[in-house]
């Protein structure tokens, strides 16, 4: 019996010295050889770049996103065993996902399942969500508000989406209508420019406008304190507008009286441009503004002096009677001035000055609707209309006012580029294939007619000249084939010359 005992005693030593090791050798090699597939624990799956959401259960990506996966740091069973193949595997076939290599794509809305896979069998599984994260707000802000050249603005902005997970990875983008106004750097904004411009911030399909309308920073407004006009007399304020920097187009300027009074009372009118009129004799204060900037003129108004007065609007007529030019002259009556002197220049007599030919003292006959109105004759020349040029002055013990303009009265040689050539007509003659222009003579000597052609059958795009120097008032032109012009006719004399007549077409 003992005998039988240690036989087995025996057995066991002999399997635990040499059976068993070389059993633990054998597996050794069948695992490193990959023989044997080994065991893996703690294999995760992770997304290491990309865009994403870890949820509780799942990750979430935006649609058309790509991202990388990871398993993470796994165990192999036994730690020697060659590593396994493991690899990422869509599970289904709705095309939400698709895969190439561990890149991830979102194709299309939904959740779908990824795997990953030790030959055919699943180590893992994550489901994978595809949202379309939609903006439902866009809130926006700035830290200061930009009104001049040099300002800047922090931009603040916050998204709200429907899936609230993706609120603070939302893209929001900032643009500029005119970056010569208005420049983005990051997330401020500054003015860098004079204009109107607009900041468009963007999130989704949700936008926020800020307009602006920037301008140059005015550093002072340039213009005398005091202002002095005499009554009646006009006159523009033209302050110096300096900005800051130098040079920058500067924004509109306004004017307005700085007292309130009745109407009446004003001694100044004062019109939006800063045009201002002296009214009677005191004193107004203006407030000119441009910007943030302000500065006050007082505008004296003085007694105004005869010689700062102007006769105004003079008007002549004209016409030969009896061998005579009779002259009528008018022009603006001024108050309490009731002596006038005109001053004629006879050009076609060689008169180099001025000389004095009429002194007028005012009667109710020469005063009419607040015109005052006188006449004068002056001798033809040669039988002609002759050369004149005149003026007027108004007169107070011998203190005389500024002159008016200076009226010319030209020959009627002279006044040719006033006149025009009328009633131009055809006459066809289909016997002798021609047809002749007629028109009205101009009634001034020695003029000469010129005729101007186009023909219309060759596709001419301008006129062109048929014939000049002609002393009569027609012409005959010969007819062609598929005959077809436009014609007009002009005078000339002494290198002047008339209006054209009407173009009249003629076509057989």
């Amino acid at each position: 019996m003992k005998s039988v005992k240690n036989i087995n005693y025996k057995v066991i030593t002999i399997m635990i010295i040499i059976i068993i090791p070389i059993l633990l050798i054998a597996q050794y090699y069948l695992f490193k050889f990959g023989a044997i597939t080994p065991m893996v624990k703690g294999i995760e799956i992770e997304m290491e770049d990309g865009d994403y959401v870890k949820d509780i259960d799942k990750f979430v990506m935006k649609l058309n996103d790509t991202v990388t996966l990871s398993t993470g740091e796994y165990v192999i069973i036994p730690s020697y065993a060659k590593n396994p193949h493991i690899y990422f595997k869509i599970l289904d076939n709705s095309n939400i996902l698709s895969i190439n290599g561990n890149e991830v794509t979102a194709n299309q809305e939904g959740t779908a399942s990824i795997g990953v896979m030790k030959n055919s069998r699943i180590l893992k599984k994550i489901n994978i969500k595809v949202a379309n994260p939609k903006v439902e707000s866009l809130t926006a802000t700035l830290d200061n508000d930009i009104k001049y050249v040099g300002e800047s603005a922090k931009i603040n902005s916050e998204v709200q989406v429907d899936y609230d997970k993706f609120k603070e990875k939302q893209l929001v983008t900032y643009e500029s209508s005119d970056e010569n106004i208005i420049k983005i750097e990051g997330n401020v904004v500054e003015a860098v420019g004079v204009g109107k411009a607009s900041l468009y911030i963007k999130a989704g399909d949700k936008e926020t406008v800020f307009d602006y309308n920037i301008q140059a920073k005015i550093a002072k407004i340039s213009i005398p304190s005091t202002i002095k006009i005499a009554q009646n007399e006009t006159k523009k304020l033209n302050p110096k507008i300096i900005t800051e920097p130098k040079g920058l187009k500067h924004g509109k300027i306004k004017y307005e009286l700085v007292d309130r009074k009745v109407p009446i009372d004003y001694a100044i009118s004062l019109s939006k441009d800063g045009t201002i009129t002296g009214l009677k004799e005191g004193t107004e204060k203006v407030r000119i503004t441009c910007g943030d900037k302000q500065k006050i003129v007082t505008i004296k108004v003085e007694k105004e002096s005869i010689i700062d007065k102007i006769i105004k609007n003079i008007m002549v007529n004209y016409e030969i009677i009896n061998g005579k030019l009779s002259i009528d002259i008018s022009w603006d009556y001024i108050k309490d001035i009731n002596n006038y002197e005109i001053f004629l220049k006879n050009n076609s007599l060689g008169d180099l000055d001025y000389k004095l030919f009429k002194s007028l003292k005012l009667d109710k006959s020469n005063i009419s609707n607040n015109r005052v109105n006188t006449k004068i004759e002056v001798d033809l020349f040669e039988g002609e209309i002759p050369s004149l040029s005149l003026y007027v002055v108004g007169k107070n013990n011998n203190v005389s006012t500024k002159p008016s303009n200076i009226v010319n009265i030209l020959p009627k040689l002279e006044n040719i580029e006033e006149e025009v050539i009328e009633n131009l007509v055809e006459k066809i003659d289909d016997e002798n294939n021609i047809v002749t222009l007629t028109w009205d003579k101009l009634n001034i000597k020695d003029v000469t007619y010129s005729v101007y052609i186009k023909d219309n059958k060759n596709g001419e795009n301008g006129f062109t000249l048929y014939e000049n120097s002609l002393q009569e008032n027609y012409i005959s032109i010969p007819i062609k084939e598929d005959f077809n012009i436009d014609v007009y006719v002009i005078g000339s004399k002494d290198g002047k010359f008339s209006k054209q007549s009407n173009i009249i077409n003629v076509k057989i």
